[in-house]
């Protein structure tokens, strides 16, 4: 059996050598965290750039098939209260669906094909958009009015259901 002096002796050295190699193991498991971390971010980074080229490529653009102009307009109608005098300023108008607690699809291009980008609500006011010679916005599709509106959702609303507001 040993002596108490070459216990504390052996227990020292263990000790001792202990110091000496514990940096490393604490750098090697520090570098895999860092470099984990750093997978990560660059992941974060190309998923986030891949979802916006994604988007920006599979967003539809709004394609012209038919437009009017103020002495061609088929407003007339008497459910449509819009009329050509307001071609030159943006106008502020509000759905009027006719239907309690009714929704109005906003689309993403004219016509009723179009995939739905947003709904409007009975009564809620909307922004009429205005093209870079400041006139109506406009297509007629399947003899139905369509205008783009730029706000409170940016895109293409049935006409006939958008009134003036008071």
């Amino acid at each position: 059996m040993k002596s108490r002096a070459e216990l504390e002796e052996i227990l020292a050295a263990q000790r001792a050598n202990r110091r000496t190699l514990s940096p490393v193991p604490t750098l090697r498991k520090r570098g895999r965290d860092l470099l984990g971390a750093l997978a990560v971010i660059v992941i974060l980074v190309a998923s986030g750039v891949a979802m916006f080229f994604a988007v920006q490529w599979t967003t539809p653009k709004p394609v012209s098939t038919e437009t009017t102009s103020p002495s061609v307009s088929p407003l007339t109608s008497t459910s449509t209260n819009i009329s050509p005098t307001f071609m030159a300023t943006p106008v502020a108008m509000k759905v009027c669906t006719d239907i309690p607690d009714g929704r109005l699809h906003v689309r993403f291009a004219a016509g009723d094909g179009s995939e739905v980008r947003g709904y409007l609500t009975e009564g809620e006011a909307v922004q009429i958009a205005l093209d870079p010679n400041s006139e109506l916005d406009s297509q007629i599709i399947k003899g139905n009015l369509w205008v783009r509106i730029s706000f409170p959702v940016a895109g293409w609303v049935n006409a006939r259901y958008l009134c003036k507001s008071e």
